[in-house]
């Protein structure tokens, strides 16, 4: 007999084509997923995937045991919600570190609010998770999503700052600027490819780990920045400007799901998202 867990494993590693991204996903050490494959593998007498250095691709016989496997997982599941109709579904959620959580907070009281079986517990890494809240580029196809918001970029300066009589500001307002640094900046080669282009030398002053510390370094004087439309906040010793740009470089947040109870996929799936748009 096949035992549940070795398949449960078995499809994580499926879908995330890498043993380390399963493991990670799984909450179990690497070596347990592959232990999991490989008994399997010697149980059905088959090979299930062709492993390279560039991960994990199923063969044929992995394929069909994907499918059959994630039928079993779904009666199982199925079953047991049948005889315990009370017990709390855990969720995982994933929220990008550098977005704005608070501009999404109707969305996580909708969810938790769909069902009172759910239990919502935040993740480190997407790969662990059924939602997330995230760039669209950084998500795997692993997961369907629905569009919260597009935000551009805009420059931030203390009030005294010369450039604080400006409500826009172009490229060219940034030479001899002290910056400081927005290292986890999803379109942070897009920026660097425009000002190469236009021969514009960027000199950073230091680094931040959030854009809410971004925001102090800049009042300290320290520097100015630039930062998604979503962090702009009431500051008296702030000002904030748009960038001209002639094609705008943007962000696009979704909201991202996979393998979900049904109750939630469905609405998921019916659910108008909005984000909130109180400052």
């Amino acid at each position: 007999m096949v035992e549940i867990k070795p398949l449960h494993y078995f499809v994580s590693a499926y879908e995330e084509g890498s043993i380390t991204a399963a493991a990670s996903r799984c909450f179990i050490s690497q070596p347990s997923i592959t232990h999991a494959i490989k008994s399997l593998e010697d149980r059905l007498g088959v090979i299930l995937f062709e492993r390279s250095k560039q991960g994990i691709k199923p063969t044929k016989e992995g394929q069909t045991l994907y499918k059959l496997a994630t039928d079993l997982l779904l009666q199982n599941q199925q079953l047991e919600a049948a005889f315990t109709p009370d017990k709390k579904v855990e969720l995982h959620l994933y929220i990008q570190p550098d977005i704005n959580i608070e501009r999404y907070c109707n969305i996580i009281d909708t969810i938790q609010n769909t069902s009172p079986f759910i239990d919502l517990s935040i993740v480190e890494t997407v790969d662990q998770a059924q939602l997330a809240i995230i760039d669209e580029e950084r998500l795997s196809s692993q997961f369907q999503f629905k569009v919260l918001n597009q935000e551009r970029y805009q420059l931030v300066v203390r009030k005294d700052h010369p450039l604080a009589t400006e409500n826009v500001v172009t490229l060219e307002s940034f030479k001899d600027l002290s910056f400081i640094e927005r290292p986890y900046c999803t379109n942070r080669k897009a920026f660097e490819r425009l000002m190469n282009e236009k021969k514009i030398s960027i000199t950073y002053k230091g680094k931040s780990i959030h854009d809410l510390q971004i925001q102090g370094l800049v009042k300290l004087g320290l520097g100015v920045a630039v930062i998604p439309e979503s962090y702009i906040q009431k500051d008296d010793d702030l000002k904030y400007m748009a960038i001209a740009l002639d094609a705008p470089i943007t962000r696009t947040i979704v909201l991202a799901y996979r393998k979900l109870p049904s109750v939630l996929m469905t609405a998921m799936e019916e659910t108008k998202w909005a984000y909130c748009r109180k400052k």
